[in-house]
C-alpha cells in the first residue's frame, strides 16, 4: 500500500520529501523499525519535514509509514500501460489500477467521516452540490441520488447560480463541494461564499492538503493515480464514484423505509412523464 500511497501524491513532493521517497525506495525492508529523529538524521533534514511526509501520504504517524513499508512487497507498483502492449496486459493493468485506487480511498476515509457526512446530510434544510468540469458530472450524479430519495438537493452547471444560491443558504444549509485538485478558483470562490453565509462546506477533494480544505468542516478525501504517460485511467473518478455510493448506500439504511418510498414514487412519477 505504501507503493500506491506515494504514486498518488508523487507530483505535489517537496525537494525534501523526494529524498525521503527515494531512501525509503531502496530501504531494505527487512523489519527494522527507525524513527523519525533517525531517519532525519541520516538525511540531514528537519523531524518535521518526515512526519508531514507521513501526513501527505495518509499515516496517522511515521512509525505506521514504517509498518506498512515493511509489509510492502518489494515487487514495483502497477505498471504504466504502454503503447506495444497486448489487449489482456492493458486489461489487467486497468482493473489493478481501479483496485488500488478504491483500496486507498477507503483507507483515506473512515466510518466516522462517512457517517459524519451522512448525519450533515440528514439534517440540513437545503443541500448544494457543485463541481466544475468532468467534476460537474458527479455533482449532478449525486445530487440526482439524493434527490430521488427525497433528499432536497440543488446543483447547476452555472457559477453565477450556485453563487447566488449559497448566498441565499443559511447555517441550517449545507454545501458539497467537488474538485480534485481543491485549488479551482470557481470552487474556492463558492466556498468563501459559504463560509461568509456560516454555511457548513463538505469537500470532495484530493488527499493532499489544498486551499479548499481551509474552508471545509469535513473533507473527503480522494485519490489517483498519477501517470507517467498520457495513457492513464480515470482512476480519480473512480475515487468520487467510491465516495459518493458509500454516502448514499449508508444514508438510505438510516431510513430504509422512508427513502425506499420516495424512490418507489421518484420512478413512478418518471414512468408516467415517460409514456
Amino acid at each position: 500500500m505504501y507503493n500506491a500511497r506515494l504514486h498518488t501524491v508523487s507530483d505535489k513532493l517537496t525537494k525534501a520529501e523526494k529524498k525521503i521517497a527515494d531512501y525509503l525506495e531502496d530501504y531494505t525492508k527487512e523489519g527494522q523499525i527507525m524513527t523519525s529523529y533517525e531517519l532525519a538524521k541520516q538525511l540531514n533534514i528537519g523531524q518535521s519535514t518526515i512526519i508531514r511526509f507521513s501526513k501527505k501520504l495518509g499515516y496517522n504517524s511515521f512509525r505506521d509509514l514504517q509498518v506498512d513499508l515493511v509489509h510492502t512487497p518489494t515487487a514495483s507498483a502497477i505498471e504504466d500501460i504502454a503503447i506495444n502492449e497486448s489487449t489482456h496486459a492493458t486489461n489487467f493493468k486497468i482493473t489493478k489500477q481501479y483496485q488500488e485506487i478504491i483500496d486507498l480511498t477507503y483507507a483515506q476515509n473512515n466510518d466516522a467521516i462517512i457517517e459524519e457526512t451522512i448525519r450533515r446530510i440528514k439534517g440540513a434544510n437545503r443541500i448544494l452540490i457543485h463541481g466544475i468540469g468532468n467534476s460537474n458530472l458527479f455533482a449532478q450524479y449525486f445530487a440526482n441520488q439524493l434527490t430521488t430519495i427525497g433528499v432536497v438537493t440543488f446543483t447547476s452547471g452555472n457559477n453565477h447560480v450556485i453563487y447566488s444560491a449559497i448566498s441565499c443558504y443559511t447555517p441550517e444549509d449545507l454545501v458539497i463541494l467537488i474538485s480534485e485538485s481543491g485549488e479551482t478558483p470557481e470552487i474556492l470562490q463558492a466556498a468563501k461564499i459559504a463560509q461568509n453565509h456560516l454555511v457548513p462546506v463538505i469537500s470532495m477533494t484530493r488527499a493532499v492538503k489544498n486551499k479548499l480544505y481551509d474552508y471545509s468542516d469535513i473533507i473527503l478525501r480522494t485519490v489517483n493515480r498519477m501517470s507517467r504517460t498520457r495513457l492513464e485511467t480515470m482512476t480519480m473518478r473512480c475515487s468520487q464514484l467510491c465516495l459518493i455510493d458509500m454516502i448514499y448506500l449508508n444514508l438510505f439504511k438510516t431510513d430504509y423505509e422512508r427513502f425506499l418510498n420516495a424512490l418507489d414514487n421518484s420512478r413512478t412519477i418518471c414512468a408516467t412523464k415517460d409514456k
